[in-house]
């Protein structure tokens, strides 16, 4: 017997309420007799549907064969406020006003489903909802529950995490975890865990993903028995970044379909008909013969489209895709019915959006050197404030990579507090991030974090075949008609966004200011990694030098102020530029200077300063 034991949740968790809040967009469009369906055609025998704090989509599907009505409880840990979500299931609809009444303390809470004989779960266990969740709220969740979820939305190493913890634990850690809380367990033999898998599916995408499996149950108590006995297995897809912000994506283009009424216009407009196959559930079918005629009429009015710099974002969108359709065709082969329960649809779609934005930031960074070398301010600001569309495009990818980075830190601080040997990090992997690798070796000098790690890796566009260096292929490089040698290299940021989580980089190192450092600044922040830089006023002195406008040398020195302003500390090399940087606005406390001497013998032992130059710089463009 087969149970998709958490398909769909109308109200989200934090990690997409700052973007769709930010669109006005509520949580899901999927409707519940939609989700049973898909649920059904998936090969699910039982389905139900637990939404935050409510049960009218489990009711409205009450009737059919083969549900029952659940929730999921936010409810709170009283003495901090920190916020958990308990899943309910098969409750009566008196049971969930009692449950109402009672989620402000997690304590009274879990208390009443013991004595209602209620199946209770923890949601999303390393998930910090209101970002208040610690090692010690966790201990006292190991005696308040027994049953626990690896979440579909979750991080695969934070699930992998909680299997290895739970699957440990002994009577000893019980009683040492109840003395140390002054929490007595809720569960006899409170040591031995349960396990069951929930979809946590906004979207409808990912319905069936992961879901919770106990043979030979006959029916839902069977079904539920088989749970609180352990006899559950779980049948898990491992999640990503890239799958959350797929998820997301599609919540967003449902929003925007119903409220701007485009369900008439999708047959008419090939991208608008690819972005609703990719970001919608459908069983529709393309006939081969159907979709290329559709194809190349599509592609020729595209082509006809004025898209300019800056200008409306959709315009900006179709021209854009106009020239990738010339270059990539394959790419926009609509989505087959086969791909839905693959990796393959949301694969595709990062690269989609990898390549769309990578253009038309390439667009506007050209279009904004240009009028900066100029002294174009009123066009400066105008290209400035049309990038801010672009960022927003790409905000559910930042908010993926977040979100899982934040699980996977939450996790393995859990797993070394209740090992009790918390230690020293092992892997202090550092990254540092530079626009030429001449850049990434200066650095190695500057910074004692990088100078003493063995296991850091120079991140840059420059061509580079060596270890300790990873050569990103650049979106555009603009070179400087007046100034022969000197140009600027714009870095794929959503490319470099994948490879820090990846390769579980813990530090960042920016080489400069340029758009590489940028990258780096914005990777750091969003997943709030310890980052410090290395000091050049190469920026100003470019500016100074292009436009010999004094206002526009301010505007760059101001830029300069606020980068560094936004890092974790600045080495200088010397004291004199440690006092300039404080006279112009950097923060005092994130300065250090390193002697030469320090510079020269920390760097030369390190091996990647044993690296050469790169000897040819190409011009190069996507």
């Amino acid at each position: 017997m087969k149970a998709d034991l958490h398909v769909h949740s109308r109200y989200s968790t934090r990690p997409s309420q700052w973007f769709l809040q930010k669109i006005g967009c509520p949580e899901s469009f999927t409707e519940p007799l939609h989700v049973y369906h898909i649920a059904r055609r998936r090969g699910m025998t039982l389905v139900t549907i637990t939404d935050h704090n409510k049960i009218d989509g489990a009711l409205e599907i009450a009737h059919l064969p083969g549900t029952f009505i659940s929730e999921e409880v936010t409810s709170y840990f009283p003495e901090d406020g920190c916020k958990v979500h308990v899943l309910v299931y098969r409750i009566t609809e008196t049971q969930h006003v009692d449950i109402q009444k009672l989620r402000a303390s997690i304590y009274d809470l879990v208390g009443y489903l013991q004595q209602a004989a209620i199946t209770c779960a923890l949601a999303h266990p390393f998930y910090a909802v209101n970002d208040r969740l610690t090692p010690q709220h966790f201990e006292k969740l190991l005696l308040l529950f027994r049953i626990f979820e690896l979440n579909g939305d979750s991080d695969a190493e934070s699930n992998r995490c909680l299997e290895n913890i739970l699957k440990r634990l002994t009577p000893g850690d019980i009683d040492r975890l109840a003395n140390q809380q002054r929490l007595a367990p809720l569960w006899p033999e409170s040591w031995i865990k349960h396990f069951i898998g929930g979809s946590d599916d906004h979207s409808s995408l990912s319905i069936a993903r992961n879901y919770t499996r106990v043979p030979d149950a006959g029916s839902v108590d069977g079904f539920l028995d088989g749970i609180e006995a352990g006899r559950a297995e779980t049948i898990q897809r491992p999640s990503s970044p890239q799958a959350l912000a797929h998820n997301l994506y599609s919540i967003a283009y449902q929003f925007y379909r119903h409220k701007l009424s485009l369900g008439p216009q999708v047959p008419q407009d090939f991208l608008l008909r690819y972005v609703d196959r990719s970001l919608r559930c459908t069983s529709e079918e393309d006939s081969g013969l159907f979709s290329r005629l559709h194809f190349l009429w599509q592609y020729r009015r595209l082509r006809k489209i004025k898209g300019s710099i800056p200008g409306p974002l959709v315009d900006l969108l179709k021209k854009e895709s106009a020239r990738l359709i010339e270059e990539e065709p394959e790419l926009f082969e609509l989505p087959r019915k086969g791909d839905r329960l693959s990796q393959r649809l949301e694969e595709r779609w990062f690269h989609f959006i990898n390549k769309m934005s990578n253009r038309m930031l390439l667009g506007f960074a050209d279009h904004l050197i240009g009028h900066f070398s100029g002294a174009n301010l009123f066009s400066i600001f105008h290209t400035i404030g049309s990038a801010g569309g672009l960022c927003t495009l790409l905000a559910p990818y930042f908010v993926g990579f977040a979100h899982h980075r934040a699980q996977r830190q939450l996790s393995r601080a859990v797993q070394s507090q209740l090992s009790q040997t918390p230690g020293v990090e092992s892997n202090t992997a550092c990254a540092i991030f530079a626009d030429t690798l001449e850049e990434g070796r200066s650095a190695i000098g500057f910074s004692s974090a990088v100078s003493n790690l063995e296991n850091g890796v120079i991140l840059t566009c420059d061509p580079a075949g060596h270890p300790g260096v990873h050569a990103f292929t650049p979106i555009g490089v603009y070179e400087f008609s007046d100034l022969p040698g000197q140009r600027l290299v714009y870095p794929p940021v959503l490319e470099m966004f994948d490879h820090c989580f990846k390769n579980d980089i813990r530090r960042l190192h920016l080489a400069s200011a340029g758009p590489t450092g940028l990258a780096g600044l914005l990777i750091a922040r969003s997943l709030k990694l310890p980052v410090e830089a290395s000091y050049s006023d190469a920026m100003a002195c470019l500016a100074r030098v292009l436009t010999r406008d004094g206002l526009i040398e301010d505007l760059s020195w101001k830029y300069l102020v606020w980068f560094y302003n936004q890092v974790d500390a600045v080495y200088v090399p010397s004291i004199d530029v440690q006092r300039d940087l404080e006279q112009k606005g950097v923060t005092s406390d994130k300065l250090r200077v390193l002697p030469a001497p320090t510079q020269i013998l920390r760097a030369a032992g390190h091996p990647l300063m044993t690296l050469p130059l790169a000897a040819s710089r190409k011009k190069t463009g996507t």
